[in-house]
């Protein structure tokens, strides 16, 4: 990264130097400031990803439903911003959830010839490189990040004998990504997750913890949050020094978002408005991990100017996987009779045990395969890894290969613990190392390392294997695989983001899927998992399991027949459409009789419904279902009275409240 050597400098050099007016002010001046790269072409657009790749509102929200091109959107709009000369290439800052995200953002602009990037990479790893600099500037070592928090829950557990370890993990884990002390989480909402007992015993346990580690200067993932934050609010030249380097924002899978990332996101932006973010509602899977939905779906009310943008076209999947997913979410697919009957349907089978469904599995991928094809055009997904380890038992026993996706258990390898620790020995010659061991291997779970290593050397001036240890430890799961050839084995979780030509959804069984009754977010889960299949889509499910040592039967998911029916919808005749046409003229007719109320009940319903699925936002945040009879019948016709009925905040009755009224508005 070229930055002028009089200004400050941060990410990759000092953090804080001297600030002047002109720097903070948040503009580039004159245009020969400006890091310009050679004009290239853009990559093929479809109608609706030019318009968002060309439209110039700031803040801009870009909603981008599965299949809908996201990544390449962010690119050209990035590229296409660098190229005009309204964005510095030097000054963008570019947030993912995975370095695979940031890794493949950062190639496809590297293609397109630009080359002078700013910063592209997690929030961890980012928040993490400057607390890094700001310590080194001020003389103190780098701070130490804990591994993982579990070994030392483990280890403080035996203070607190009533809590399991998984109990204590995630509620931690939760109190952490909602930024709660632990007396506020115990007097608030700890009670109502898990009861006043045991909400007191985490309280004492997230205690012990932060004792712990402040007694031997560690942090762990959210305090590297936490920290940058905290230096971005109460450090003024270091923060002066952040908002000049970084102007152009730019947020990936917006909807996965806590409340830490979303306050040290405002903390860098600042009061500009210089922020793009792309996400969907419908792919909102992480709440019981602290991520907040509404961050995205309420984004207009943190940024009133924000405008938004819909993708809603997928690129990837064949109509009837569309078909499918749509039918998990009871959402209609916007084909032609035609359209629907493209591609291959899904398909299902039930087995009568766990064991059976996996044996069952392998067989119908071995039927499947073409000749020299990969088998990792393939995937098996599961709800749980309990199911992938059985799964992965049988197809060792067949000698079918596989791999496990985003687990992270290439570091349990001793190779790869050999060759981590000869890495983090290696001090000032880590690049040097780096290197040779890139050239060194050709494959397998040590060129994954290997090329770690290089990519870390590459994004850091100074790097050294005390810096690569602390660096690896900001890394996700998903940014450890390595590409050896296999059947790929993921959770519906650690499949998000990704995609295959055929897959396999296992275990669709009730106590499964859905494992919570009555959350949306299993709901959202599944249509993540079916989404993922582009060409084909079998499903499968046991008719007994083992749980406990007992044997369980089991009955289908209540989502299997949604699918199923999805795509045994015959061609409706000419006949048959006239008489749904009377039929809902009728019901026009009769609702004139119940009188106005009932009608503007119904205007009501089919705008918030077409409305929510146009802009993919969840139908509340048009307008909560308790509120439309209340609107109906009071008749509100100004954006006052509407208020006056409904109690909605400003925010958003500035941003719908003229819709609403038009919409009741009488003939």
């Amino acid at each position: 990264m070229r930055v002028d050597p009089t200004a400050p400098r941060s990410y990759l050099g000092s953090s804080v130097t001297r600030v002047t007016e002109a720097n903070t002010s948040g503009e580039f001046g004159s245009a020969s400031l400006i890091s310009r790269a050679p004009q290239t072409d853009l990559e093929p657009l479809s109608e609706e990803q030019r318009v968002a790749v060309e439209s110039n509102d700031s803040p801009l929200r870009i909603l981008a439903g599965p299949g809908a091109g996201k990544t390449r959107v962010l690119t050209n709009r990035i590229a296409r911003r660098v190229f005009e000369g309204s964005a510095d290439a030097r000054r963008v800052l570019a947030l993912t959830f995975t370095r695979r995200a940031a890794h493949e953002l950062r190639s496809r602009l590297i293609k397109m010839g630009i080359r002078d990037l700013g910063a592209v990479g997690t929030f961890h790893s980012t928040a993490l490189a400057q607390i890094r600099q700001h310590r080194a500037d001020q003389g103190r070592r780098a701070p130490t990040v804990l591994s993982g928090r579990r070994p030392v829950l483990t280890q403080l557990l035996g203070d607190f004998p009533k809590l399991q370890l998984k109990t204590a993990a995630i509620e931690i884990d939760w109190l952490n990504s909602q930024n709660l002390t632990a007396d506020e989480y115990r007097n608030g909402p700890g009670r109502s997750r898990i009861g006043e007992s045991q909400a007191n015993e985490v309280a004492h346990l997230q205690s012990a913890f932060a004792s712990y580690k402040s007694k031997r200067g560690l942090l762990d993932f959210d305090d590297i949050l936490v920290e940058c934050t905290t230096l971005l609010k109460s450090d003024k030249a270091f923060r002066d020094a952040q908002h000049w380097v970084f102007r152009h924002f730019f947020v990936d899978e917006f909807q996965d978002l806590n409340r830490v990332q979303f306050d040290l996101l405002k903390s860098w932006i600042g009061d500009r408005t210089d922020l793009c973010i792309v996400g969907d509602p419908d792919q909102a899977i992480y709440g019981w991990n602290g991520a907040d939905s509404s961050l995205l779906s309420d984004f207009c009310d943190h940024f009133p100017s924000a405008k938004t943008v819909s993708l809603v076209d997928n690129h990837r999947s064949q109509p009837q996987i569309i078909r499918a997913a749509n039918a998990v979410l009871e959402r209609s697919s916007p084909f032609t009779d035609e359209q629907t009957t493209l591609g291959e349907p899904p398909t299902t089978n039930s087995f009568a045990s766990e064991q059976e469904e996996a044996v069952g599995i392998a067989r119908y991928l071995r039927d499947i395969r073409l000749p020299e094809t990969r088998w990792s055009s393939h995937a098996v997904l599961a709800r749980t890894n309990e199911q992938l380890e059985l799964i992965a038992e049988v197809f060792g026993r067949l000698q079918l290969p596989y791999r496990f996706r985003s687990q992270g258990g290439i570091f349990r390898l001793p190779e790869v613990k050999d060759l981590v620790d000869r890495l983090c020995a290696s001090g000032s010659d880590f690049s040097a190392l780096a290197t040779d061991l890139f050239d060194e291997f050709d494959h397998g779970p040590q060129k994954r390392i290997s090329e770690l290593a290089l990519q870390y050397a590459k994004e850091n001036f100074r790097a050294s294997g005390t810096g690569f240890r602390n660096w690896i430890r900001t890394l996700r799961p998903g940014d450890l695989e390595y590409q050896g050839d296999g059947v790929d084995l993921a959770t519906f979780h650690s499949a998000k983001g990704l995609e295959w030509p055929s897959v396999v959804v296992a275990g669709l069984e009730q106590g499964l899927v859905p494992i919570r009754s009555n959350d949306s977010e299993e709901r959202r889960l599944l249509y993540v998992a079916v989404s993922r299949a582009q060409h084909k889509l079998h499903l499968t499910w046991a008719r007994t399991r083992q749980k406990g040592g007992v044997v369980e039967n089991r009955e289908p998911s209540p989502w299997l027949s949604l699918i199923e029916a999805s795509s045994h919808h015959p061609i409706a005749s000419s006949r048959e459409l006239s008489t749904q046409y009377l039929a809902k003229a009728r019901n026009y007719l009769d609702a004139d009789v119940h009188g106005d109320v009932e009608i503007r009940a119904r205007r009501l319903r089919e705008w918030i419904d077409q409305t929510a699925r146009a802009r993919r936002v969840e139908p509340s945040a048009l307008l909560p279902n308790h509120l439309i009879s209340a609107v109906a019948e009071k008749f509100p016709v100004s954006v006052t009275e509407l208020a006056d009925v409904t109690g909605l905040a400003e925010a958003r009755l500035r941003r719908v409240g003229p819709e609403i009224l038009k919409v009741i508005a009488t003939d």
